[in-house]
């Protein structure tokens, strides 16, 4: 098997490929260039001392470019689909922070945490499916009654990085072994989300199920949650939720 000696990162989180540069770079085996890129709409010029490349995955010439240039392209939270004519011609792989396949596509942590399913992180090869090609590597994490989106997804991160320094050798020498997911699992798309973080006033459910649902749209400064009052104004609600140890 050939070794990938020509590695891109496309990212649009910032925190993560911080880590990322931080903590796995200096575990990679010698003789391999990474170059790093964001999309268009990504704010991210430069870490450490990587400059950030703009690149839009719908131009047909930049992906021409990539598939001539790089042996092996990883996505780290790019916001992008990765074109059928990109992924037929490289090795492309995703990091993705859900445990494939109960948690597949946008915001998996807050779907684990309404739904009550398992969550984690999962290092996969990528396919015409989203989140759906063979599994690298996976693990679950620990989820909690008093996490919100925000404090699981941290934790979702971590894990993230862990798989990474332990696999990314065996990734850059070409020798992993991946396996296939068991069925399609769970689907989740962004519409899905935005229909989550309409508040419907009239819903009848427990207490229980309505702090699950404040608590898994809570995440940082982010406005999620939202009603509207009789004047029609919008009104953004999130969940303070605090652990008291004994």
């Amino acid at each position: 098997m050939n070794r990938y000696k020509r590695i891109l990162i496309i990212t649009d989180n910032r925190e993560i490929t911080e880590k990322f540069i931080k903590e796995v770079l200096p575990v990679v085996e010698e003789d391999v260039e990474f170059e790093f890129a964001c999309s268009p709409t990504s704010d991210i010029n430069v870490i450490e001392d990587f400059y950030f490349r703009n690149i839009n995955l719908k131009n047909d010439q930049i992906v021409e470019e990539l598939i001539a240039a790089k042996d092996l392209i990883i996505s780290l939270h790019c916001k992008q689909l990765f074109p059928v004519k990109l992924i037929s011609n490289i090795k492309c792989i995703n990091v993705h922070p859900g445990y494939n396949p109960i948690n597949r596509g946008w915001f998996p942590q807050v779907f684990a945490i309404v739904n009550n399913i398992d969550i984690g992180a999962t290092i996969h090869e990528i396919d015409e499916k989203l989140d759906n090609g063979n599994i690298i590597s996976r693990s679950k994490v620990e989820k909690y009654c008093y996490d919100t989106s925000s404090s699981l997804y941290e934790r979702v991160i971590n894990e993230e990085l862990r798989l990474l320094k332990e696999s990314i050798n065996s990734i850059v020498n070409n020798n992993y072994k991946a396996f296939k997911p068991e069925g399609s699992g769970n689907l989740y798309l962004k519409r899905d989300f935005q229909e989550l973080c309409k508040l419907n006033l009239d819903e009848k459910c427990t207490m229980g199920e309505a702090i699950n649902k404040l608590r898994a749209l809570t995440h940082g400064d982010y406005k999620n949650a939202y009603y509207f009052d009789k004047a029609g104004n919008k009104i953004f609600v999130s969940l303070n939720i605090e652990l008291k140890k004994e």
